[in-house]
Order: C-alpha cells, then sequence, then structure tokens
C-alpha cells in the first residue's frame, strides 16, 4: 500500500495539510474490505470516471482504492491504471508515485475543483526529480495522447 492523494502531496512538501488519506493497494475491494473489518469499513463500487472500487474507514477520511483505475475521460476505450508504486516515506509510512499521481490528477481534473493544480504540481516536481522506470510504467497504460506527450517530455530532460 502506499499513500496518495493531498497526503502524497504533503509529504513531498506541495501542500500545507491533509485533507482526508487516499491509500492505494493491488489487491481486490473483497481482500481489502477482509483486512479492514474491524473497523467496519463501507464499501463503494465504481462511480463516475473512477473504474476501481474502495474500502472506506474511519467517517470517509481513509479511503482505501483497490486497484486504482481510471476510465478514459476521452472517450477512448480501456482504463488507465494508476499502479501502487512505492517511491519511499514519510513519517514512517509508504507513499506512491508522483508520477503516478500527476496522472490520476490529469484524468480527473473535470471531477473536482482544484485537481488541475494538484496535477501541475506533481507534474513540476517530476520535472525536477521524477523517475524514467516510473514515467514509463505510467506511458504502458492508455492514457489520452496530451498526457503522453507530457509524460514523454519529463522522460526526455531525465
Amino acid at each position: 500500500w502506499a499513500l496518495g492523494g493531498s497526503a502524497l502531496m504533503h509529504a513531498l512538501g506541495l501542500g500545507d495539510s491533509v485533507r482526508d488519506w487516499d491509500l492505494t493497494v493491488d489487491v481486490s475491494q473483497a481482500d481489502a474490505h477482509e483486512a479492514l473489518r474491524d473497523l467496519a469499513p463501507t464499501l463503494h463500487d465504481n462511480l463516475g470516471i473512477h473504474a476501481d472500487h474502495k474500502v472506506v474507514c474511519f467517517d470517509d477520511t481513509v479511503e482505501v482504492i483497490c486497484r486504482f483505475a481510471v476510465f478514459r475521460p476521452d472517450g477512448g476505450d480501456g482504463v488507465i491504471r494508476i499502479p501502487t508504486i512505492v517511491t519511499g516515506t514519510w513519517n514512517g509510512l509508504p507513499i506512491g508515485s508522483p508520477e503516478a499521481w500527476a496522472v490520476a490528477y490529469a484524468l480527473m481534473i473535470g471531477e473536482k475543483p482544484g485537481r488541475a493544480e494538484k496535477a501541475e504540481a506533481l507534474f513540476a516536481w517530476t520535472r525536477e526529480h521524477g523517475d524514467a522506470r516510473r514515467l514509463a510504467i505510467m506511458l504502458a497504460e492508455p492514457v489520452p495522447e496530451g498526457i503522453a506527450v507530457r509524460l514523454r517530455g519529463l522522460g526526455a530532460q531525465r
């Protein structure tokens, strides 16, 4: 598992606070639910652009995103997976991939206000500190061409 969302951004110095706790896992919703059953979690199926499923705990403040994936926002075929890639730790907790979350936020721009700014902050961070292997992993996904161009440009700077 790895922290993502506002916790990842805070860990990278790109945000002042953690709004809620997004944890990604590359296991099924059933497996995550079983592991967390003592916390009386609620289950959320895919909704809107989200092709994944969630297990939510602590009055919706902790969201475990199971097999994080997004339907293509451009209407193209397929699902874009946002893999759980641990890239380091923050306060003893594993943090996810800034490259993957930059793509995720770019894909979800139309969903909530502020996503464009988060995507831009993570793309900027990746320009300075990104990892070519993680960029390649995201480029292997069927991302829209505009995002692919950005990722290839970041890889060229490495």
